[in-house]
């Protein structure tokens, strides 16, 4: 095989691929026999057809397997012996072949720069260290105690606290339902911080059977992107209002829980919990501020066809949900995340070339092994639990990258009091933990 590679744009090749006639009659020999093992000819005894007739009898498969077989597994070896590094899946252009001449094909080509990595041990981080304060355990169990609290119903306006249960239903300023809508269900816990301020207000003092009409207005960083900066108007009917009767905090709540437990048991658990997850928040913050520190340490140019297919597959994918979706607006929101992602992944890679790190299957099996052994399943049980093994791998590759950088960057810790555990969080609409409202 001879290639000939030349630039033909910022950060783009083409390859003249040449194969020459020898080499494709030895994969077309090779084709011929399996064909001729695998399917028994009319008139000739299993494995003796001539090479003719095999040929002419499957003629339109060989053809295609030159082209789907042949073509690809040379472009893989071609890049690789050129040590090229593709942005994209490559584009193969003016094939040319004539049985017992040569094979001729062009491919073009996006690839990533070539460049030397900053040194890691150049790099310096921040770790935020945050402990554990008895008012954040205490939160947590009346978190625990609200939601195990019994309700009843009450024949009362809603009240702060009181659940309500409502019809909602998205309407014109006619109060007519909006075609393409239904009225859906939600509950909705009366002066919940995490409602946006127009549900909070609505559903504040509604009894069962009243109607209330509304407008909201919903941020430009809300959860839903079709409804960002959005204003729509509602009709809430209130069904029934229950009121939460929470049991009192103390060994028997405990053991509720767990009959092992009194309520300084149950404290100290919580606090393990609260620590760990704490630990595991600071360390996904401390990989995200080591991916912008790695971002900033090596500028390079992002080859544009990196962005095409993912961009477009992702607006495809949201529209899909919501066809009035504008195409620019959603360009718009993810172009940013997903060039930070790009330069992510590649970055890993390229620190992770450096240190020598791979994922095999083999280690995959062994980590799967590991794990059933230490949980007391079978194997298949867990890969079943974990699904796609390749996506595992991913998983344990970025993993030991981490390992490997964090281990040579400077980390500098900063001490923090601890937070109040009622952390701030988006506002949402009714539905689930807040939730959100029907759209059209």
């Amino acid at each position: 095989m001879k290639v000939d590679v030349r630039d033909v744009g910022t950060l783009e090749k083409e390859l003249d691929i040449h194969l020459e006639a020898d080499e494709v009659n030895r994969f077309l020999d090779e084709l011929i026999s399996a064909y001729r093992r695998r399917y028994a000819l009319p008139g000739f005894r299993p494995g003796k057809a001539p090479d003719g007739v095999v040929r002419a009898r499957f003629h339109e498969e060989i053809q295609r397997a030159l082209f789907s077989e042949l073509v690809p597994d040379r472009v893989e070896q071609a890049i690789a012996e050129q040590k090229l590094r593709p942005a994209a899946a490559p584009e193969i252009s003016s094939l040319s072949y004539q049985p017992g001449e040569p094979l001729t094909f062009k491919v073009r080509l996006a690839v990533w720069p070539e460049m030397t990595l900053a040194p890691l041990e150049e790099i310096e981080i921040e770790q935020v260290v945050e402990g554990i304060s008895p008012e954040q355990v205490e939160a947590f169990l009346a978190t625990l105690r609200d939601r195990r609290a019994e309700t009843v119903r009450v024949e009362r306006p809603a009240g702060e606290g009181d659940l309500l249960e409502a019809e909602l239903e998205m309407i014109d300023v006619s109060g007519q339902r909006l075609k393409g809508t239904k009225r859906e269900k939600a509950t909705i816990e009366i002066g919940n911080p995490n409602l946006l301020p127009e549900f909070r207000a609505a559903a504040a003092g509604l009894e069962a059977g009243q109607a209330r009409e509304f407008e909201v207005s919903y941020p430009e960083d809300f959860g839903q992107e079709n409804l960002r900066g959005e204003k729509r108007r509602y009709r809430m009917r209130a069904l029934e209002i229950r009121e939460k009767k929470l049991a009192p905090l103390d060994d028997q709540f405990a053991q509720g829980l767990d009959p092992n437990l009194d309520l300084e048991g149950l404290r100290a658990r919580v606090r393990l919990r609260l620590e760990s997850e704490h630990r595991f928040a600071a360390r996904e913050e401390l990989e995200e501020k080591l991916v912008d520190a790695l971002i900033a340490a090596n500028p390079f140019t992002l080859p544009e066809a990196a962005m095409r297919g993912p961009l477009e597959r992702l607006v495809e994918r949201v529209r899909s949900q919501d066809p009035g979706v504008d195409r620019e607006k959603l360009e718009q929101i993810y172009r940013p995340q997903l060039e930070r992602l790009q330069r992510r992944d590649f970055l890993l890679s390229r620190v992770a070339e450096g240190e020598g790190i791979q994922v095999t299957p083999a280690d995959v099996e062994g980590e799967v092994a590991r794990i059933a052994h230490k949980e007391g399943r079978t194997v298949e049980e867990v890969r079943k639990d974990l699904g796609d093994l390749e996506r595992y791998r991913q998983f344990l590759f970025e993993r030991k990258v981490f390992e490997a950088v964090l281990g040579k960057v400077k980390v500098r810790e900063i001490q923090v009091p601890a937070r109040s555990f009622a952390a701030s969080a988006p506002a949402a609409g009714p539905g689930g933990e807040g939730g959100t409202p029907p759209t059209p």
